[in-house]
């Protein structure tokens, strides 16, 4: 095979002065090989390449202000600040919620957040102490983070509160989210640490220093996952003859109707459907015999079947029938004065 020679770097000046005349017919080969080549070159090359590309179209501009995100100089300050009043771009909005100086931050607040959104924005503004954070326009998870990230003290209740109303949330909400559940190979119970997304508060509450309502979520979990694999729904389900994905959907069905019914009243809402009940047919079914074997009623072939005015009905049904359930209902409690022991388990 013959010696192929590799062609030599055109100097950047040549490149740049290519991109630059917009009718040199090189300006795709110029913006290929400048792109290739800026995390190497010299601070004085890579200046003069950004302000090249914030003149350029929005595509080069975005890939400009991508760069200036993570190397910002203050010499790019003026120009960023004549695209952003032009153009008000979202990706240039983070470089000016970021780096920007505060004051006019606060001033162009509005306009950052309807383009933007509130999260980016209230962590930079939220770096003055006398600042008050709306709660009501972030996700729990936003929230703990906003606080983490800007040295704010979390109330432990609050903290408590924001976990187990996000854990009641996911119980009754459709699962959308089910990909983001961990599998386990069978006969394990369901944890609320499975639940990525719950993981994650939980990690977070810790990092924020709230060890007692770490402790207090893990032995709350823990009691439920007892109580759990005692019942008859996680041992009959490890003898069904079905693919591991039938289970795994299964499994989240049992497990949300443990969590759910342990939760203590407060975070639980009169209008509640009762959870788990949409996550696949073969689980709605697995749903009517629990819930309807024996009731005079026939098992409707809906999915309206378990409306809200029918859940306490059903709840009764449940508690007569399962002694686990029962005792979950009525020993869990969130109380901080309230101690269980492993004497006091119900089951």
């Amino acid at each position: 095979m013959p010696y192929q020679q590799i062609p030599r770097n055109r100097p950047i000046a040549t490149l740049v002065k290519w991109f630059d005349d917009k009718k040199s017919g090189k300006v795709t080969d110029a913006r290929k090989e400048i792109q290739k080549r800026f995390d190497y070159l010299d601070w004085k090359d890579q200046k003069r390449i950004i302000l090249a590309f914030l003149q350029s179209g929005k595509s080069d501009r975005a890939w400009a202000y991508g760069k200036i995100y993570r190397q910002w100089d203050d010499c790019y300050l003026e120009p960023v600040k004549a695209l952003w009043e032009k153009y008000h771009e979202n990706i240039c909005a983070w470089s000016v919620i970021q780096h920007f100086p505060i004051e006019y931050v606060r001033q162009n607040a509005a306009l950052l957040e309807e383009v933007n959104g509130y999260y980016h924005l209230c962590q930079r503004l939220a770096e003055d102490t006398t600042y008050q954070i709306d709660k009501s326009k972030l996700h729990n998870k936003e929230y703990l983070l906003v606080m983490l990230n800007t040295h704010r003290e979390l109330n432990a209740e609050e903290a408590k509160d924001i976990f187990f109303k996000s854990l009641h949330d996911y119980c009754v909400t459709d699962p959308e989210w089910i990909f983001r559940v961990q599998r386990k190979s069978r006969g394990w119970a369901f944890s609320v640490e499975d639940i990525e997304d719950m993981a994650s508060l939980k990690y977070i509450i810790s990092l924020l220093g709230l060890d007692d309502v770490v402790k207090f979520i893990e032995e709350w979990n823990e009691h439920v996952m007892f109580t759990m694999y005692q019942g008859e729904e996680l041992k009959g389900l490890s003898k069904e003859a079905i693919s591991d994905d039938e289970y795994h959907n299964k499994r989240i069905a049992i497990g949300l109707k443990y969590l759910y019914l342990a939760l203590d009243d407060k975070y639980k809402k009169p209008t509640d459907e009762l959870p788990f009940k949409k996550l696949n047919e073969t689980v709605e079914r697995v749903g009517k015999t629990q819930f309807w074997h024996k009731s005079g009623k026939p098992a409707p072939e809906n999915d309206e079947y378990m409306n809200s005015a029918d859940a306490p009905e059903i709840l009764d049904e449940m508690i007569a029938k399962n002694p686990a359930i029962a005792k979950l209902v009525s020993s869990f409690t969130l109380a901080d004065n309230q101690e269980t022991t492993k004497e006091d388990l119900p089951f």
